[in-house]
């Protein structure tokens, strides 16, 4: 389980790590004279970023308020959804077809850095519990000869 403290650090590395896959390839897309892709690119990182907290924040709440959060939690999640879905039509227009797709990459790409950041957690927590139950097995066990 996450403290405050660590869910801030695993905050702050999902963020900075979306945010620099994206710049980087926004740049080398703008290189290309991709600029329309380049933006769409870095506003779906963006969108994706805001769209990964506020699920985790609407679920805090949800665990919270509990029953009398519902309702306000299905109007958060209906507009988190139409939001989401209408950025890259706001974002590209009628722009190339390459920009809605770089706009899908941006905006999963958040999601993709939280599961590989949690992951790495999860095994480094994995091991240190096995770590530890190896330690006070040897103790109990040279302490019964």
């Amino acid at each position: 389980m996450l403290s405050m403290e660590g869910f801030r650090a695993f905050q702050a590395a999902v963020a900075s790590r979306s945010l620099m896959v994206a710049v980087a390839a926004a740049v080398l897309l703008a290189i290309g004279r991709q600029y329309i892709p380049a933006l769409a690119l870095f506003a779906g990182t963006l969108v994706g970023l805001v769209y990964l907290y506020h699920i985790a924040t609407s679920f805090n709440r949800l665990t919270r308020g509990g029953k009398a959060y519902l309702p306000l939690l299905t109007v958060e999640s209906v507009l988190r959804v139409v939001l989401a879905g209408a950025a890259p039509f706001v974002i590209v227009g009628r722009g190339p077809a390459l920009g809605y797709v770089t706009y899908l990459a941006g905006f999963v790409a958040p999601l993709a850095v939280a599961i590989r950041a949690y992951r790495k957690q999860i095994n480094a927590e994995s091991a240190l519990k096995a770590a530890a139950a190896r330690g006070a097995l040897g103790q109990s066990s040279s302490q019964d000869i």
